[in-house]
Parts: structure tokens; C-alpha cells; sequence
């Protein structure tokens, strides 16, 4: 394995493996199940949203709210969740 100073120092184009850096395997495992962790929390926190958005619904003067609460949500977290799952996937 080529070390990173020597990579960096010098310019190889053969092609193998010492022309890229690559995460070890292991790393690729402890990623998936980070990600497998973190869609399992990503899950526990959409089911307290929607208990929170079917306490506040009760009133139909709050269902701006509600609506504010799920668009918020899907927005951020939706985006979050599949800009990691890509990043996982693309790892090496």
C-alpha cells in the first residue's frame, strides 16, 4: 500500500492500486451500519413528527402548522437521509 506522502510527492499512472485512494473494507462496513443506525433513529423521529403533527391537527385553526412541520421535514430530512445513503453507496 502506497503511503499518502508518497502519492502526493509523486505522480503514478499505472492504473493499479497505488493511482487512488481507497477506504479500507472495514470502513465500508462500520458505514453501513452507521447508516443502518441512523435510519433506524430517522425513523424513530418521523414517528414522534407525526404524533406531534396529529396532536397539534386536533384544531383546524392549527393545520398551517402541521403543514409548515411536514413540508419543513421533508425537506431537510428527506435530503440529509439521501445525500448519506448516495455517500455510503459511492464509497469503495
Amino acid at each position: 500500500m502506497i503511503k499518502l506522502k508518497e502519492l502526493v510527492k509523486y505522480e503514478c499512472d499505472c492504473g493499479g492500486d497505488c493511482c487512488g485512494l481507497n477506504e479500507a473494507a472495514g470502513d465500508t462496513i462500520k458505514a453501513n451500519k452507521k447508516l443502518q443506525r441512523l435510519m433506524k433513529d430517522e425513523s424513530s423521529f418521523r414517528l414522534h413528527m407525526y404524533e406531534l403533527v396529529k396532536i397539534i391537527s386536533k384544531e383546524d385553526v392549527n393545520k398551517s402548522l402541521t403543514d409548515d412541520i411536514m413540508t419543513t421535514y421533508k425537506k431537510n430530512v428527506t435530503n440529509f437521509m439521501r445525500t448519506a445513503v448516495k455517500a455510503v453507496k459511492k464509497m469503495k
